[in-house]
């Protein structure tokens, strides 16, 4: 709707259409609107008329807002309908006026997300908080419970103006039915019972809605009765009221006739089309079963959304029910194309700039900006919408997501770390203090006598403590980086981050190794009571030091004393990045290194696999380790959260900035569970 255009007419505010616009079709009104209304009507009393079947939940409590601080007096009159986000505006009333035949609605807000969990999880919770405000406000209407008010709004309670006198909603009955401009039509509803008012909305509508949008002058009575003669055909049915119209008036009603009781399925499935009611109706009309009107929505999509092909072929691009997930797809890969990733594909959409994706986003949408500002247009886009108490995230911003999130694991698959080859894994569900149970070295098996019976082993468990902890950083992708074009804004940077989940793990295993913290024994981790420490002029890395080292790995015993010696071996050679070269002579050499006599065999070729890493020159350049197989014992276990090693990417409406935030979220923990497979020789 124009800037230019009033709500006031003949001294009254007309609440006529959608709350807040959601289409940009122009037959909606906005708080913005309502402000310039009650500034134009100065500070006395004013009377507000609403016919409206809800729209934007959060619009429709900053116009209550409004109407609650007016200083005069406010008379609601609900002429027709005030259902959802509308009923909610009714409640600034200090009069709340209804007509006979006019119903008024309350139900919860609903929402559509597509995403992870995750992204599900807060719009729950978003609805959740945002239910929660509009029962407070209906409570203190109606002197009830909030509490109580919520199971009226689950049940999704529809309320005719006696039954809203009585229970506090309203607090007068006007003994008039309404008029036809005030009809409304209730099979938008899914959960709307028989036998309510039915308006057969036809294109002479939009004029009626035009006249009274475009008239400051013309009277209540005045518009009513250029309803009625625009609108010959498409009068109101109240049953019951003296005022009912005759048979062929229902008549005019196409999804009312008897033969077609699949027509409230038809219109509840496709009140997303972006089809108007009018073009609805016909289908419904022309159609004699629900088959043939689904097929005859899909062809009229077809012929509406056909687009040229944005590559510049000579076919089209076909936009039908699933156009906006083949959109989402479509994009997605196209980008990833043009960043050389995997998944990518060349298509019509991989030469499109990032603002022209936002935009053909918005049309798929049927959003249709007055406006030339790109910027302005970019943040519509980017933002999430709760459109007729539903919450949808932006196609715009999935596409944005999906790049991130691939970007970011291809980070964090690509990072050049080292601790996965020697430490465990494990698992976790949760962030409280979990305990390991290792139940030691089974004992040896009893000889069995002809007869005898069989002993049960006893096994000595002994708890190790685990916890998780979480890791995380925020990044964002603005408005300005998307005019342009900065492709770097979602790929490089939460590739970088991928990268740095990766390594702040491996940070974490490497300063277990390293800072040698006390065991549950209250002995450090490589300690001499242990068998796991060498020092001195004995431990420099040499054929005989790692052969020490072997050994006193193999002669470790159990603390439950159910085998001699644990025979372990090492599998891993630990090396800070100085020392890798010697390392790998060692393991590689088939002649004993430093020995005069090449016929000398190399007693610890190919003991183990050399691992260097930096991390381990920062706290000794001469220190070495050997690592047991994780797969046969426990030394260093990575734990993830639900199993989930990878990190998680969560996304939220830019707050701080101008556009999206992005979370890049790790939850793991580094746990040292025993010291039998872990060796450290000081090399001085």
């Amino acid at each position: 709707m124009a800037e230019t255009q009033s709500l006031v007419i003949s001294g009254q505010i007309y609440l006529y259409g959608d709350v807040g616009d959601p289409w940009g079709w122009g037959d909606g009104f906005t708080a913005e609107q309502v402000a310039k209304a009650l500034v134009e009507l100065g500070g006395g009393d004013a009377t507000v008329r609403i016919n409206s079947g809800g729209g934007i939940a959060t619009e429709g409590m900053a116009i209550y807002s409004l109407l609650k601080a007016h200083p005069g007096k406010i008379t609601v009159a609900i002429d027709g309908i005030a259902a959802s986000a509308a009923s909610l505006i009714a409640m600034a009333g200090d009069e709340i006026e209804m007509r006979t035949g006019a119903m008024m609605m309350i139900h919860d807000p609903s929402g559509y997300t597509r995403g992870p969990a995750k992204v599900h999880e807060d719009a729950a919770a978003f609805l959740h908080k945002l239910a929660d405000n509009y029962a407070s406000v209906y409570a203190i209407r109606a002197g009830m419970d909030a509490k109580e008010v919520r199971k009226l709004m689950l049940a999704t309670t529809w309320l005719t103006a006696g039954e809203a006198v009585t229970q506090g909603f309203a607090t007068k009955q006007i003994d008039e039915p309404a008029t036809a401009m005030a009809a409304y039509d209730y099979r938008v509803y899914a959960s709307a019972p028989e036998g309510l008012p039915v308006r057969v909305r036809d294109e002479s509508n939009a004029a009626i809605a035009a006249t009274k949008r475009e008239s400051k002058t013309m009277t209540p009575e005045e518009i009513a009765a250029a309803n009625a003669a625009a609108n010959a055909t498409a009068a109101v049915v109240v049953p019951g009221t003296a005022a009912a119209p005759a048979a062929p008036v229902a008549a005019a009603a196409p999804a009312a006739e008897a033969g077609k009781s699949w027509a409230a399925g038809f219109y509840a499935s496709a009140g997303n089309s972006g089809l108007t009611l009018a073009d609805l109706n016909t289908i419904v009309a022309a159609s004699a079963s629900h088959e043939q009107a689904k097929d005859a929505l899909i062809a009229k999509l077809s012929a509406e959304r056909t687009t040229p092909n944005p590559a510049g072929g000579h076919g089209t691009v076909s936009m039908g029910l699933d156009a906006t997930e083949k959109f989402v797809t479509g994009a997605t890969a196209g980008i990833l194309a043009k960043l050389d990733m995997a998944g990518g594909e060349r298509n019509e959409f991989t030469g499109r700039r990032l603002f022209e994706l936002a935009r053909m986003s918005l049309d798929l949408r049927g959003v249709r900006l007055r406006t030339s500002d790109e910027l302005t247009m970019i943040g519509t886009a980017m933002q999430s919408v709760v459109m007729s108490g539903a919450l949808s995230t932006s196609d715009f911003v999935n596409i944005l997501a999906n790049v991130a999130h691939k970007s970011m694991l291809k980070g964090y698959e690509e990072a050049e770390e080292t601790f996965q080859k020697w430490t465990g894994t494990g698992v976790l569900t949760d962030f409280k203090t979990a305990t390991r149970v290792d139940l030691g070295v089974f004992p040896v098996l009893d000889q069995v006598n002809e007869g005898a019976e069989y002993k049960y082993a006893k096994l000595t468990d002994r708890g190790v403590t685990l916890a998780l902890a979480t890791f995380g950083k925020m990044f964002s992708i603005t408005r300005q980086s998307i005019k342009n074009d900065d492709l770097n804004a979602f790929s490089k940077v939460p590739m970088k981050m991928g990268r740095a989940a990766k390594r702040t793990v491996g940070n974490l295993v490497y300063g277990v190794l390293t800072v040698n913290a006390n065991m549950a024994d209250g002995k450090p981790l490589f300690h001499t009571a242990h068998g796991n420490l060498a020092t001195g002029a004995g431990s420099v890395m040499s054929a005989d030091s790692l052969d020490a080292g072997r050994a006193a790995m193999a002669k470790q015993v159990d603390p439950d004393a159910n085998a001699v010696a644990l025979n372990i071996r090492p599998s891993f050679l630990l090396t800070p990045v100085a020392m890798q070269g010697k390392a790998h002579q060692f393991m590689a050499s088939q002649s004993e290194p430093g020995q005069n006599n090449a016929a000398v065999a190399n007693r610890v070729a190919n003991m183990a696999e050399v691992i260097s890493d930096a991390r381990l020159d920062v706290n000794s350049a001469t220190a070495w380790y050997l690592a047991g197989s994780p797969s046969q014992y426990d030394t260093i276990e990575v734990d993830y959260l639900d199993g989930v090693a990878q990190p998680v990417l969560e996304q939220r409406e830019g707050w701080n900035v101008d556009g999206v935030e992005f979370k890049v979220r790790h939850d793991a923990g580094v746990n040292l569970l025993d010291y039998r497979a872990l060796y450290k020789s000081a090399g001085a």
